[in-house]
């Protein structure tokens, strides 16, 4: 599968669940013979017994830009920070907090509509407190796509800004080094944000390496959903990463091969847990998810911004899969 061509940010998820489940139908998908005492089957997901039963091994820690003690995540859902445009990388904006789970944050651009959120880990690069452009002499731009009049941008600001809450300096992590090669091989297991449901983090597997790029593929869903990224891509976590930061693991798909003769094939899950530990603080706040055991579904429903004095709401997506709580890796 040749990748697709590659635009500055690519990596970063600009476009929403709605406008990119409207593109691509989940291809219809019949259910594979499984034991009955399959972890796909079973309510508890298990990442041992999962990479037992398909005889995988997980990619080691060392393989992911991310950090082995996951960032805690002290953001408050309404907070200001000043983020980078996903559809518009060279300019910065104004963002607000709409939701939060896990070590991510959902945010939305002041001046744009909730068609255009996107996620970040708060210890991307992508986001910074605001006051900081002023500081480095830059200016913050209009969002791309505002729906205003340009001549309006100035004030619009500054009533968005008097007396709003301001995330603190602190609360803004330092990005991981990235791995100096990619050390990634064809079949290692992970787990991968679902790009076209970016809420959503799901049981993956290194379909192909080529170069600096790896090929995910998410177990038991069509190929649909299937990308190509850098190694180094912030969108892609070692396994158990959702057990430590509090973030939902979705199942995997129906259509997931089970191993006939495992033999004595170890996981190396074990170590990868150890290489991680747990962040300091669990997430405030998580979207709520419902049960949908058909597919993947759409993204969550609109979220609008209220106005100052009113509190934001978290969105409500859906889930995929049977929604039941995810178990950690044991020891």
């Amino acid at each position: 599968m040749r990748p697709e061509e590659r635009t500055p940010g690519s990596d970063t998820m600009g476009r929403t669940a709605n406008e990119d489940s409207m593109e691509v139908k989940k291809e219809s998908q019949e259910k594979t013979p499984h034991s009955s005492t399959s972890s796909v089957q079973n309510d508890d997901f298990q990442w041992d017994k999962y990479l037992k039963e398909t005889g995988s091994l997980s990619a080691p820690a060392e393989c992911f830009r991310q950090s082995k003690i996951p960032p805690a995540n002290d953001f408050k859902v309404g907070m200001k920070l000043e983020a980078r445009d996903p559809r518009n990388v060279t300019s910065v904006c104004i963002a607000t907090v709409i939701g939060i789970t896990g070590a991510r944050l959902r945010l939305r651009l002041d001046g744009s509509d909730n068609r255009n959120d996107f996620w970040r880990l708060v210890d991307s690069r992508d986001i910074q407190p605001v006051g900081t452009c002023e500081k480095e002499g830059d200016l913050l731009q209009p969002p791309l796509g505002y729906q205003m009049n340009v001549s309006s941008w100035p004030m619009f600001l500054l009533r968005t800004l008097t007396g709003s809450e301001m995330a603190p300096a602190t609360f803004f992590k330092q990005e991981p080094p990235k791995p100096p090669i990619n050390n990634f091989k064809v079949g290692m297991k992970l787990e991968a944000i679902d790009r076209k449901n970016p809420y959503l983090i799901c049981p993956a597997t290194i379909g192909n390496v080529r170069g600096d790029e790896v090929h995910i593929t998410f177990d038991g869903w069509s190929g649909a959903f299937d990308y190509w990224c850098k190694y180094d891509c912030r969108d892609i976590f070692p396994v158990g990463w959702c057990c430590l930061t509090g973030d939902v693991l979705q199942p995997p798909g129906n259509s997931v091969p089970i191993a006939k003769n495992i033999g004595k094939t170890q996981s190396s899950s074990k170590a990868a847990q150890q290489s991680m530990q747990p962040p300091q603080k669990t997430a405030i706040v998580q979207p709520t998810q419902q049960v949908k055991k058909s597919g993947r579904t759409k993204s969550p429903g609109h979220t609008s911004v209220s106005k100052k004095g009113s509190s934001l709401k978290n969105p409500t997506p859906k889930k995929k899969g049977s929604g039941k709580k995810v178990s950690c890796i044991s020891c």
